[in-house]
């Protein structure tokens, strides 16, 4: 028995090894590779293969594991996407991999409530950021769907936190939001410059805002079995004030 449970001890340690190893050695791959080629096709590609264990089961179960992997999935190729932005220097393509290195070896392991919420909004940060860096020539259908899946992918995760029934309801009226707010952001594109090398759209922080006030009004929910005015009030006047005079103050730097 001794002798067995020591050999299982091993081969934890060893399959975390292995984890890290492989984590890490992709996250240099692609910081390798934006160094070398000039499209991040190549680089988007081998953050798709390396997901391979999600279609690893039986297909009946493909669905299931790829909704489960989509804020990972968000989150590894938006990053693929920021290293390649023109005039990019190499110091923030180190800060990427860094990044992205705390992902997966930090942030995505975890999956107490807090931290798969903070998942959640790191994919909406990165994914539309990342969407609406490179998509200036895209159809407007392209990025109103890529919106959605975010949208979508985001809100599950946050949902699958909690007991709740209507998980694809609500993640599918959360796509909705986010496929209607990437419509509008898409005729009337607004960025903000903190850095010369890259700009960060306005329409990130409006859907990071008002995910705060969704994220506010259904923990009320949850807790109350209604939404209490006297909780949610001071959340959605600040976020409402903030995008307001975001909208109407600084639009500043078209995409």
């Amino acid at each position: 028995m001794v002798d067995f449970l020591k050999l299982a001890k091993r081969k934890t340690l060893l399959s975390e090894l292995v984890y890290y190893v492989l984590n890490i050695g992709l996250v240099v791959v692609l910081f390798v590779l934006s160094q070398t080629i000039q499209v991040p096709v190549l680089a988007i590609a081998l953050v798709l293969i390396s997901k391979w264990r999600v279609l690893a089961v039986r297909p009946r179960y493909w669905w299931t594991n790829i909704q489960a992997n989509m804020v990972d999935v968000i989150v590894g190729v938006s990053i693929a996407s920021l290293m390649y932005v023109p005039q990019i220097t190499m110091f923030f393509q180190v800060v990427l991999s860094v990044l992205y290195a705390l992902w997966l070896l930090v942030l995505k392991p975890q999956s107490k409530r807090r931290a798969m919420q903070m998942q959640a909004l790191v994919s909406v940060a990165l994914g539309v950021t990342a969407l609406y860096v490179v998509s200036y020539e895209w159809p407007v259908t392209l990025v109103v769907l890529c919106m959605a899946i975010i949208g979508y992918s985001a809100a599950r995760h946050f949902l699958y936190t909690y007991d709740e029934e209507q998980i694809v309801l609500l993640s599918g009226l959360w796509a909705l939001l986010f496929a209607e707010l990437g419509w509008l952001a898409y005729y009337w594109t607004f960025a903000y410059a903190p850095f010369s090398f890259i700009k960060i759209p306005q329409i990130t922080l409006i859907v990071l805002l008002v995910s705060f006030m969704g994220d506010r009004m259904y923990r009320s929910w949850a807790k109350h079995g209604q939404i209490v005015i006297g909780e949610v009030i001071l959340p959605v006047v600040f976020s409402a004030l903030v995008i307001g005079v975001m909208v109407t103050f600084f639009n500043s730097v078209t995409i």
